[in-house]
């Protein structure tokens, strides 16, 4: 079952300078649009009858409508020979169709805010091909109608390397930190049909994960502390003692959550415990990406294992899939955040804790927040290293 697609920028761009834009948002309100559930051949196919007997491919221009269904039908029916591919630094990813991809290649989602004159006249709109066209229009309608319920903090960076990544900083259903990261970077895409088009079914390799488990936004907190102390990253949010991200927190109103730890709002204005480890360093990764320095920075996962924080060659904040029972030096990097997302991640952690979205009272992280700033913090853990 397909989940979500990517637009490019180049085709977003076309859809909002057209002002379909608008009608997609429009319709997404008023609730006109279908709820995408898992979809069977046998649903294209009665699809297809029914866009026919309304008239829709009497206007498909004959000069093309050889073509456009002839390829359509092909890539349906033998969907082992006809994938779609990914060019990414120099190598074809290949994904195989799903029956959803057919909503957007046939023009069926289109047709909800086009009409039978408009829906194959993709010059009108500054495209290049019907299927560029229609599957845009499609895959648009397609993230309008499936946004994340639960929201969170996201923003969007680009990389050395020249890759654009969208983070996000949330909690699931259970209120368990997430934090995510999407490639949304427009490699050049070829649909199921032998098409070039402006956007992508999102891939297996395009979305990532840190998943943990019970309240761990403090010790998420602490490693990104230490990471700005660390590697001396200018920190907008941590200027004046931390005042502008303490001040950001309550700029968005509290939001209790639903779990228990919620509740819990019993804080120690010395957090001794919490930070006993925070001069000891983050491990700094070689150019393999292996290291043997043993870490004190990681997020639990439900399995016992963890995600090891570690710190990359560009002076990249890391997260690493450890198995407790299997350390391995080379690490396999999850996701990776650039020192300019600093602030951004800061501010993630206080906006997930205010909105609700995770299981640890924001009392508590501002607390960390203070003692880190007091000065007591540094007496305090002299006083424990004389003992």
């Amino acid at each position: 079952m397909r989940f979500n697609y990517i637009v490019y920028p180049q085709a977003r761009k076309k859809i909002d300078s057209s002002g379909l834009e608008k009608k997609i948002k429009k319709a997404s309100s008023e609730g006109i649009f279908p709820y995408f559930g898992h979809t069977l051949n046998s649903d294209i196919i009665s699809i297809v009858k029914e866009m026919v007997q309304e008239g829709y491919f009497k206007t498909l221009p004959k000069e093309e409508k050889k073509h456009f269904t002839e390829n359509l039908n092909k890539a349906f029916t033998d969907r082992k020979n006809n994938k779609w591919k990914v060019h990414r630094n120099n190598q074809i990813i290949e994904e195989s169709a799903e029956a959803e991809d057919f909503y957007l290649m046939i023009g069926w989602l289109a047709s909800f805010i086009l009409s039978k004159e408009e829906i194959w006249d993709y010059r009108k709109f500054g495209f290049s091909s019907i299927n560029d066209f229609v599957g845009s229009i499609g895959a648009s309608i397609w993230s309008s109608n499936n946004q994340d319920f639960r929201g969170g903090y996201e923003w969007i960076t680009k990389t050395p390397n020249g890759r654009v990544i969208q983070s996000n900083i949330s909690g699931d259903s259970n209120l368990d930190l997430r934090i995510y990261q999407t490639d949304l970077t427009p490699d050049k895409t070829i649909d199921p049909t032998g098409a070039e088009v402006s956007y992508r079914p999102e891939l297996e390799k395009d979305r990532k994960c840190v998943a943990a488990y019970h309240s761990t936004e403090q010790n998420f907190l602490i490693g990104v502390l230490k990471w700005i102390h660390q590697q001396k990253i200018s920190s907008e949010m941590l200027s004046d003692n931390g005042k502008p991200l303490i001040n950001y927190a309550f700029s968005l109103g509290y939001k209790i959550g639903n779990a228990t730890e919620c509740f819990d709002v019993n804080i120690s204005k010395k957090p001794i415990i919490e930070l006993i480890n925070f001069y000891d360093p983050i491990p700094i990764l070689d150019e393999n990406y292996s290291t043997d320095k043993p870490i004190f920075d990681f997020i639990m996962t439900i399995t016992g294992d963890y995600f090891g924080m570690y710190i990359g060659s560009n002076k990249e904040l890391m997260f690493s899939f450890e198995r407790k029972k299997e350390i391995k030096p080379k690490k396999e990097i999850e996701l990776s955040f650039q020192p300019e997302d600093a602030d951004h991640l800061l501010k993630g952690i206080g906006y997930q804790a205010m909105k609700g979205l995770g299981r640890t009272a924001p009392q508590k992280l501002i607390s960390l927040i203070d003692y880190r700033f007091s000065g007591e913090m540094d007496k305090d853990l002299e006083a424990f290293k004389q003992k």
